[in-house]
């Protein structure tokens, strides 16, 4: 059981991108190292998916599949202790130092950098769907205007949002 939480915790901590990378780690690590079959990982992978919730939670099927109940409980909680540590440390930080006119600077650019990443996905999404180039720009002068207007980012980024469900 202790390997299959280190394994969990290793491949969740460089798992940036999602769980496909969490997927194919437990698929090495555990079915070529004959701990399961390749039918029992896939009907866990595939029962873990079929559940609501995010797309790790295949990992608690798992170490179901593993390790019975306490394999699910072992790989479930190791899935879940990265964040909590990295949440953990963040509250750590002073609040103070949160107030630092340097760290207020760079989290100032954070809404500018969400909502210029919303429009060119829009807009990408736009042109990959025949939309009229002329679209696209109304939508990046749309949210420029707001951003100048001093529109909250929630509002324009649903606004952009919108757009596309509507165009597409």
């Amino acid at each position: 059981m202790l390997r299959l939480f280190f394994l969990v915790i290793s491949l969740t901590a460089v798992s940036f991108g999602g769980a496909q990378i969490l997927l194919a780690g437990l698929e090495r690590e555990l079915v070529q190292t004959g701990q399961i079959g390749e039918p029992e990982f896939a009907a866990a992978v595939a029962l873990g998916q079929s559940t609501p919730g995010p797309l790790a939670a295949f990992t608690t099927a798992v170490g179901m599949a593993v390790g019975g109940l306490p394999g699910a409980v072992v790989a479930t909680v190791a899935l879940l202790m990265v964040s909590l540590v990295v949440v953990w440390l963040i509250q750590q930080i002073p609040a103070a130092l949160l107030r630092h006119p340097r760290i207020q600077a760079g989290l100032s650019g954070l809404p500018p950098l969400g909502v210029s990443l919303v429009i060119f996905l829009v807009v990408h999404m736009l042109l990959e769907q025949g939309a009229p180039k002329a679209l696209g720009a109304a939508v990046i002068t749309g949210v420029l205007a707001g951003r100048l207007l001093q529109v909250p980012t929630g509002w324009l980024l649903g606004g952009a949002v919108l757009v596309s469900i509507l165009v597409a």
